[in-house]
């Protein structure tokens, strides 16, 4: 008696044929592919990992049959006094036996008492029993028939074939004409790409265009060629990987062992092609409301940012917006139509509903919550400086130590010209925090007052120290003289009194050259009428009393009337001797 698993003898030919066959068709190594379980044809299933037994123990005590790399059927119950695996035992012999007579490949089934019996011909191969069907996985028990009836008839085509010589030959010629094409393919390519590379011109040529944009170079020519180069060889590796993906699932087809192979690969690029281009067919109603959203997006914001470029000019008023709040205001309804349009469009874009889309969402939202703390700072201090109109560029100010011309107001700094031609960028939380002096904001009235400290002892007429002080102001280029300068006493401290010197600056951006020009005249002015200008201290109260007699009151550079305020005078000369 054959043991259960008993394989016939071939003739040394046909075995060395089908060896010869097998050695051409599997050159790569792709016996666990990795696309999935194996298929003869449309309602083929998996490969087996071995085909060196017939039949393949399954928990439960289950057998299945696999032939040709087909798993052709599960074997779950015992029929009668045969266990699964004596059941698979003999089917296989069955099946080999047909192939071996070159029997007709047309399989039938026919409805029994115990189930379906599956004939090839005439000759039954296996049954089909209720116990064989798999409940839980929604089988039936006819539907399993007409499944093992179509895996069984691509069986027996297969073990027909392949003791075929006339069909052996036939893919062995098949597979070295598409060796050859293959062959003659890559060879062109490379040929392709070494001519495509040497017609790319020298990158240090002068005549080579450059990318530019706004005046700024956003590819030189060397990076523009790499880059030309880096495509041309990608498009010559892709090609070569494309053809030879073709070749070897050509190639495993032409045989009837390794057919299930080569059906796989080409069942998963008919898949994979056929999927990227429904995808893309079907993404066109999407991608064509996105582009809407777009364009509508676009008009509203050019509609926005002309009627507050108007505002920001002065040629349109409204009560909610000033000039200096039009340009922020601008940005931020700006930024909210457009992230009003990302969150409409967001479900008509492709591929918005995968894991992947909302896991790199969910991780680029996740870094902008973590690194934007300091920024957001930034940048509503920015909003409280532009909505409070405290500076606006062009404005002459001191923020801190600081002092010059705003250059930018920015949402997140604010950056100042200062008059020894140096740009300060002053974040904008520290702008709010700190103390802002504006020059600029009411120069445009009266000018903004320029003052100056000076102390003098008081043996010194303060009549003459305004006289000086005032004759110093006239002198100085920069100062208005309408509204009149003016002086004050500040103060009166124990050993002089502190006078300050106040004038209408016209232009607050010179300030600083207007004080220094103001400090000289000062000087010359108290030297040229030989006024001590430094300030007295004493170490012992002096023997003489340190009081102005009437009769120096109005020493020169004095002046009949002297203005001590913006509203104060003196009596003049006439009025102080009649009293």
């Amino acid at each position: 008696m054959k043991p259960p698993f008993h394989r016939r003898q071939r003739s040394p030919r046909v075995a060395g044929l089908r060896a010869l066959a097998l050695s051409l068709a599997i050159m790569l190594p792709i016996a666990a592919s990795p696309f999935g379980p194996a298929s003869a044809s449309a309602q083929a299933t998996a490969a087996a990992p071995n085909t060196s037994t017939s039949a393949q123990a399954t928990p439960g005590d289950s057998a299945t049959l696999t032939l040709s790399n087909v798993r052709v059927f599960v074997f779950r119950v015992p029929l009668g006094a045969l266990s699964p695996e004596a059941r698979a035992a003999g089917a296989r012999t069955r099946i080999e036996r047909i192939a071996e007579r070159g029997l007709s490949d047309s399989v039938m089934a026919e409805r029994r008492p115990e189930g379906f019996v599956l004939l090839a011909g005439s000759e039954p191969v296996l049954t089909v029993t209720p116990g064989d069907v798999d409940v839980a996985a929604g089988e039936t028990l006819d539907g399993l028939a007409r499944q093992t009836a179509t895996r069984l008839r691509t069986v027996l085509a297969a073990e027909i074939q392949q003791r075929s010589l006339i069909h052996i030959l036939r893919g062995i010629l098949f597979a070295l004409v598409a060796t050859g094409i293959f062959v003659f393919t890559i060879r062109a390519l490379r040929l392709g790409r070494r001519f495509a590379l040497r017609k790319i011109p020298d990158p240090y040529d002068p005549r080579l265009p450059r990318l530019r944009l706004a005046g700024f170079t956003i590819l030189t020519a060397n990076q523009l060629l790499i880059f030309v180069q880096r495509a041309v060889d990608l498009l010559a590796w892709g090609t070569g990987v494309f053809v030879a993906y073709l070749w070897l699932a050509y190639v495993l087809t032409r045989f009837a062992f390794s057919r299930p192979w080569g059906e796989i690969l080409g069942e998963y690029l008919v898949r994979t092609v056929g999927g990227l281009a429904l995808g893309a067919i079907i993404a066109i109603p999407d991608l064509f409301t996105v582009f809407l959203i777009f364009i509508v997006t676009r008009w509203i914001a050019r509609l926005v940012t002309a009627f507050f470029d108007a505002v920001e000019r002065d040629e349109v008023h409204v009560p909610w917006v000033h000039s200096e709040t039009a340009n922020p205001t601008r940005r931020i309804i700006t930024a909210m139509l457009w992230l009003f349009a990302i969150v409409v469009a967001y479900p008509y874009l492709p591929g918005s509903q995968t894991d992947a889309f909302k896991g790199v969402s969910v991780f680029a939202g996740l870094l902008i919550t973590l690194g934007s703390t300091g920024i957001v700072n930034q940048a509503m201090s920015g909003l409280v400086l532009m909505y409070s109109r405290a500076l606006k560029p062009g404005d002459y100010v001191r923020i801190g130590e600081t002092e010059g011309v705003v250059t930018t107001l920015g949402m997140l700094s604010t950056k100042i010209r200062t008059n020894k031609r140096e740009e300060v960028t002053v974040p904008n939380a520290v702008v709010v925090t700190a103390n802002i002096k504006n020059y600029s904001r009411l120069s445009t009235d009266e000018g903004v007052i320029l003052h100056t400290p000076v102390t003098i002892g008081y043996d010194t007429p303060w009549r003459q120290v305004h006289g000086l002080l005032l004759l110093a102001a006239e002198r100085t280029e920069g100062l208005r003289r309408t509204p009149q300068p003016f002086v004050q006493q500040t103060a009166l401290s124990d050993f002089y009194v502190e006078y300050q010197l106040n004038a209408h600056l016209e232009k607050p951006e010179r300030r600083l050259a207007v004080m220094s020009e103001l400090h000289g005249h000062i000087i010359d002015c108290f030297n040229e009428y030989g006024v001590q200008i430094t300030s007295p201290n004493y170490v012992a109260d002096p023997k003489q009393r340190k009081v102005v007699p009437p009769d120096r009151w109005y020493e020169a550079p004095a002046r009949a009337s002297v203005p001590v305020g913006p509203s104060l005078q003196v009596p003049n000369e006439t009025t102080a001797t009649q009293k």
